[in-house]
């Protein structure tokens, strides 16, 4: 029983590395002819943004971009008023990065180990943008001393927008379906793209400004509704 057992996860493996060297299905994502901070405008219909670093000091800034291991990054805080959001992306070049690592870094693992408390959670956040449906987000609260936050988030391989498990197991099933799913590297290019505020977010959706932020997330993959993966966030790298 044993060996039939250990026969079938072998072929199984053996499928997922003959993918790698078959040519991808996956759909591309967008292809920026501009950087990050570029391709965002600082100033948008009322609104005016600043860049930020993504940490404080240099050396946390070095560990950053080491733990992330990053292409592009931008953290840009929009304000208007009384009114602020911000708007994170990071970018990975194919091989750059598995999706399992990116997965490590997320607000509900990072911001956590850092005080802050999660208070609200939701894995299929959905609105409405130019008729159609986003691509689900991962919706999340958060509280800290400097204040209640609302997030969204999306983390999109290959153009596919990956939607996390509520299951936070860890089995030999999952990571080898994830392995038939996305091969041994997740090869593909990858976006991680998150937007906070301390005003709820449907009091911002219809804000002209804000539409123009997401008229430029909507092609780096959230606006593909159809381009959809389950992903289990606990899977170890």
């Amino acid at each position: 029983m044993h060996r039939v057992l250990l026969v079938g996860l072998a072929l199984l493996l053996a499928a997922a590395v003959a993918l790698q060297v078959m040519p991808s299905t996956e759909a591309a994502v967008v292809r920026r002819d501009a950087a990050l901070a570029d391709y965002f405008p600082r100033d948008l219909a009322g609104w005016h943004g600043e860049d930020r670093p993504p940490a404080e000091t240099e050396a946390q800034i070095a560990r950053v971009r080491r733990l992330l291991n990053y292409d592009e990054t931008l953290l840009r805080i929009y304000r208007k008023g009384g009114q602020e959001f911000s708007l994170y992306v990071s970018y990975w070049r194919p091989g750059k990065m598995p999706a399992r690592e990116i997965a490590f870094h997320v607000p509900d693992q990072c911001w956590v180990s850092a005080g802050w408390t999660e208070c609200a959670a939701n894995h299929d956040y959905q609105r409405l943008f130019e008729g159609h449906l986003l691509a689900p987000a991962q919706y999340r609260e958060f509280d800290a001393q400097s204040g209640h936050q609302y997030v969204i988030y999306w983390h999109v391989l290959n153009g596919r927008v990956i939607v996390y498990s509520d299951d936070g197991t860890h089995s030999q099933l999952t990571t080898l379906s994830a392995l038939l799913r996305h091969g041994l590297g997740h090869k593909g290019e990858q976006y991680f793209i998150r937007i906070a505020s301390q005003s709820p977010l449907d009091a911002l959706w219809n804000d002209e400004g804000f539409q123009e932020i997401m008229e430029l997330v909507a092609p780096l993959g959230p606006g593909m509704d159809s381009r959809i993966e389950r992903f289990d966030s606990s899977l170890a790298p």
